[in-house]
């Protein structure tokens, strides 16, 4: 009696899991492309919008960017000054090339992805910036992810 109502409950948690996985991967984003990417990068670029605040999570860190006339004026991950010097890295225009960068990782198919990549993708549909990015593979690689949590343009 006691194993069937173990076995009852596994199934039940693995089943809401696997439930609460398919809606969290069901919102509506598409198949990172050449098309997709420079149709985004030029709403960004005609949205003009050269100062910001850009609160997002990228590969489990989070990162906080002000920018200011198109440069960055001040960065943190995870509450703390990076230690890097290419700050400009973190900017939406340094996060366009990223997903460019793994853009051509992804089509390279004899780069560092490998075979069997879905690499998907949903930008803001006014402003073009990256709202979220989510690659996953099914084999050993690690996949990579990025959530846009608050998007702020701010006065010049």
């Amino acid at each position: 009696m006691l194993k069937r109502r173990n076995l009852i409950i596994a199934t039940a948690a693995f089943l809401a899991g696997l439930l609460a996985t398919l809606l969290y991967l069901r919102e509506p984003t598409v198949r990172l492309n050449e098309e997709t990417l420079a149709q985004a990068r030029a709403r960004w670029r005609n949205a003009g919008i050269r100062s910001y605040e850009a609160h997002y999570k990228m590969h489990g860190s989070l990162y906080k960017v002000r920018v200011r006339n198109g440069l960055v004026e001040d960065l943190l991950v995870n509450g703390q000054p990076p230690s890097i010097a290419q700050v400009g890295a973190y900017s939406m225009n340094g996060l366009f090339d990223t997903l460019q960068t793994e853009l051509e990782n992804i089509t390279d198919e004899s780069g560092p992805l490998g075979a069997n990549v879905v690499a998907r993708v949903r930008f803001d549909d006014r402003l073009g910036y990256p709202q979220r990015y989510i690659r996953s593979s099914g084999g050993l690689s690690r996949g990579s992810s990025l959530e846009m949590l608050e998007f702020k343009p701010l006065a010049n």
